[in-house]
């Protein structure tokens, strides 16, 4: 027996394994689930909430409550540019069957917050080019002609002023461009269609498929020219809509001179719109004069606006060769100082 023996070993000893845990009872596994599914949040499905909405905004009844709907959505910073077609869809049904509905003036406060919230879509890239182009025009009703349509004297005469900047911008008027729909074309596509049946025999199928295409880029450029001119075409029409709702304020005093001036502006550059559209310019301008006259006659000319003074001013000056006004006495545009030489 050694000496120490007796004593105490000094090593620790082994620590005794935990239990193993017991595997989660099914109700506890069903709890789990059931937490992290509430946790988590659900996606929504922009796409299916604009279809819906699209379906009920054309509805005047349901107007501000699918607005209010949509605008949450376009707020929300969620959209992207695969919604860009169902967006779309729900400005489109908004604006039929005329745009005329953004004036209606128990809605003109909803139409304008939900195409500022639009505008601002599309500047994200919600919109595609195509659908930014349309919603130019739309802005023109929603904006333009609305802001027209105010009582005050001051807020008004800028309204007016800002139609007459966008008639000046506009282009000349060109000729509607043929599209496939028209009977002349029909006809030219048939005898077309007949002249490539003809020479497509004995042709392999890579020249054939390279016909084809060069045609389908055809009809594409001709419906996008006719697109175009039919937008430029909706852009004046929203303008003549304008004049027309300054035009609505001719019995008010303070709105006389803003509106002679506006359509004085518009008959004068007539030569920019359609045949259409100039009738009913020559139209506006004549019922504007008529009450213009009618006006002047009852008052015996002490009722006349600013503008009629100024006009009648410049009708009886004196305008020299060089275009300056003359003064007394002299027509040669050099005034009053011309006067002592003589």
């Amino acid at each position: 027996m050694g000496l120490f023996d007796d004593l105490p070993s000094a090593k620790r000893p082994a620590p005794t394994p935990a239990p193993a845990s017991e595997p989660a009872t099914e109700p506890d596994a069903k709890r789990a689930k059931a937490s992290d599914a509430t946790e988590r949040p659900r996606e929504v499905d922009h796409a299916t909430a604009l279809t819906k909405i699209a379906a009920h905004i054309g509805n005047p009844a349901k107007f501000k409550k699918a607005a209010t709907l949509a605008l949450a959505l376009m707020r929300g910073g969620t959209l992207e540019r695969r919604h860009g077609k169902a967006l779309f869809a729900v400005l489109t049904n908004a604006m039929e069957p005329t745009p005329r509905r953004a004036n209606d003036p128990g809605l003109r406060f909803e139409y304008r917050e939900l195409f500022d919230a639009a505008e601002a879509c599309a500047s994200d890239g919600v919109l595609n080019a195509k659908h930014k182009a349309r919603l130019a025009v739309w802005m023109l009703h929603v904006r333009v002609v609305n802001d027209v349509h105010t009582d005050d004297n001051f807020q008004f005469a800028k309204a007016t002023k800002a139609v007459k900047a966008l008639v000046d911008a506009l282009t000349d008027h060109g000729p509607r461009p043929r599209g496939d729909d028209d009977e002349d074309d029909k006809d030219d596509a048939k005898d077309e269609a007949k002249d490539e049946t003809a020479a497509g025999k004995g042709e392999d199928e890579e020249t054939r498929e390279m016909r084809e295409h060069a045609a389908r880029m055809r009809a594409a450029e001709r419906q996008a020219e006719l697109d175009a001119w039919q937008l430029r075409e909706d852009e004046r029409e929203a303008l003549l809509d304008a004049c027309d709702a300054a035009h609505s304020h001719y019995k008010h005093a303070w709105a006389q001179t803003a509106v002679d001036m506006l359509v004085e502006h518009v008959h004068e550059r007539r030569a920019k719109f359609g045949e259409e559209h100039r009738a009913r310019i020559v139209e506006m301008y004549e019922a504007v004069r008529n009450k213009r006259n009618a006006r002047k006659a009852a008052a015996a000319g002490e009722a006349l606006t600013s503008f009629e003074r100024s006009q009648a001013r410049f009708t009886n000056a004196s305008i020299s060769i060089r275009g300056g006004v003359g003064g007394e006495g002299t027509r040669d545009g050099r005034g009053e100082s011309a006067i002592g030489g003589f």
